[in-house]
């Protein structure tokens, strides 16, 4: 194996093997992300209200890393640093109208190479294979209403040009939890799984079916709706708290309905005994902001609210019951697997694996790097659990001097720190830099490049309908 120094980083470098020896006992893998959903929204993170049974559940009985950083604060590059454990600015999928390079070998593609079953199930645009990451499924199944994974039939693209708003009320969590029985159903039986799954439903707008929609707030007598959450002038920041309230009310139904599908999913699986020897993660790709920092939705910072996600492991009789609190990041998530699932040859990773930490070990603290690409952005931060040093950069606000932030003493990050006077804020930066560099040096050294991709009409209605694209062809949201 060939060990190559890249600035501040030290990584493994090999690829997948086609012809691995397969370890006995190799454990199912099942892979949630759901889509937008705040750490401090789920149960056992310490919210108040019952949003997430079945997630606390599974934390209950598992491991919960209290403190798990995403890589960016919108879906796409979420994804592909979760697939190929490499930051956004390595990977490159940074930005729409971008294809994952190929040569980086994703989470299922090395899984793939290694005898397992791959099998993935989305329900969000972004997810689509256009944009790469259904690279090593070999079953790849759309949730969404209209667009389907090969998003070329002439009846799809009409249904997807139907007003706007159809893709913000899609609710995919039953859709997804039938494909999923389909699957199960018909699944390999002399292979070990992984099984993905994207859970969309929690993404804005925010119309949960009924009980969900008067679950949290069931007194409300007002007119504000969770449609068009981004465009309804009524969702800005002075609006009433007791309004702020009701839609906040109306996120909480969106997460219990997911958590409640995440459920029917899970019993799915134990009722076809394909829960025993299986590995679990639950986790999210990045949150959702309501004026914290003045703004609302996400793509638009890397503040807490937005890059600190849920993070649950739940392997029975392999993890006992914990709770971490060491800094992990979503780029760890692929090495975690992949070494669970005994594959000893992975491709060069960012990230590392977090299995020890499950296991109550120790391992040296390590920064996480943020990034926001997307229309033509350039924010960075870098994040410890004491510290984050956040550089806005250019902005749809303008150009903004770095700040640094004690998230001990300043956890809701209000209160930047004085640069010249906090020996703290010097340091984070020679770090910072440090950081960045590594990560270009890495993706130089790799030579994989994110390739231009023209949308499909129907995914590019999608796409539009959902907010990430502006209202003329072409345009950035």
């Amino acid at each position: 194996m060939q060990i190559v120094a890249v600035g501040a980083l030290t990584l493994a470098l090999s690829v997948p093997s086609c012809a691995p020896e397969l370890a006995p006992r190799r454990p199912n893998i099942v892979f949630v992300s759901i889509d937008s959903l705040r750490r401090d929204h789920v149960g056992c993170y310490g919210y108040g209200k019952a949003t997430t049974p079945v997630i606390d559940a599974l934390a209950a009985d598992g491991v919960r890393f209290d403190s798990a950083v995403s890589t960016t604060s919108w879906t796409l590059p979420a994804h592909a640093a979760m697939f190929t454990g490499l930051y956004d600015s390595t990977h490159g999928l940074y930005d729409n109208g971008l294809r994952l390079a190929p040569e980086h070998a994703t989470l299922a593609e090395q899984l793939a190479a290694n005898g397992y079953h791959t099998a993935g199930f989305y329900s969000g645009p972004y997810l689509h294979p256009t944009f790469g990451l259904g690279d090593g499924f070999e079953v790849y199944t759309s949730c969404m209403t209209a667009v389907d994974a090969g998003a070329g039939d002439e009846h799809v693209r009409s249904e997807s040009r139907a007003p706007a708003g159809k893709s913000h009320d899609d609710v995919t969590g039953p859709r997804t939890v039938a494909e999923v029985t389909r699957w199960a159903d018909q699944r390999p039986q002399d292979r070990p799984y992984f099984l993905f799954v994207h859970m969309w439903d929690v993404h804005y707008d925010f119309i949960p079916p009924p009980p969900y929609d008067t679950r949290f707030d069931p007194d409300y007598t007002g007119t504000l709706s969770g449609v068009d959450f981004m465009g309804n002038p009524a969702v800005n920041p002075q609006m009433a708290p007791r309004e702020l309230e009701h839609l906040l009310a109306l996120y909480d139904g969106e997460i219990a309905f997911t958590d409640d599908n995440l459920g029917k999913l899970l019993d799915v699986l134990r009722a076809r005994g394909m829960l025993d020897n299986t590995l679990v993660v639950v986790t999210a790709d990045h949150g959702e902001e309501f004026f914290e920092h003045f703004g609302k939705g996400h793509q638009k910072t890397l503040f807490d609210e937005v890059v600190r996600v849920p993070l649950v492991v739940s392997w029975p009789d392999r993890l006992a019951p914990a709770v971490v609190r060491d800094q992990v990041r979503t780029i760890d998530i692929a090495p975690l697997l992949l070494n669970a699932a005994g594959v000893t040859k992975l491709a060069p990773m960012q990230g590392r694996d977090i299995l020890p930490l499950a296991r109550g070990e120790k391992l040296p603290a390590h920064a996480a790097l943020c990034e926001l690409h997307a229309d033509k952005q350039d924010q960075r931060a870098l994040r410890t659990n004491e510290l984050k040093l956040y550089a806005p950069g250019r902005t749809p606000m303008g150009v903004i001097a770095p700040m640094g932030f004690d998230l001990v003493a300043d956890p809701r990050e209000r209160a930047p720190l004085q640069a010249e006077r906090d020996a703290r804020f010097l340091a984070a930066t020679k770090e910072f830099e440090s950081t960045n560099k590594a990560a270009a040096a890495l993706r130089d050294w790799l030579g994989a490049r994110a390739r231009h991709v023209t949308l499909d009409p129907a995914l590019e209605a999608k796409l539009r309908e959902t907010g990430y694209l502006g209202d003329t062809p072409g345009a950035k949201k």
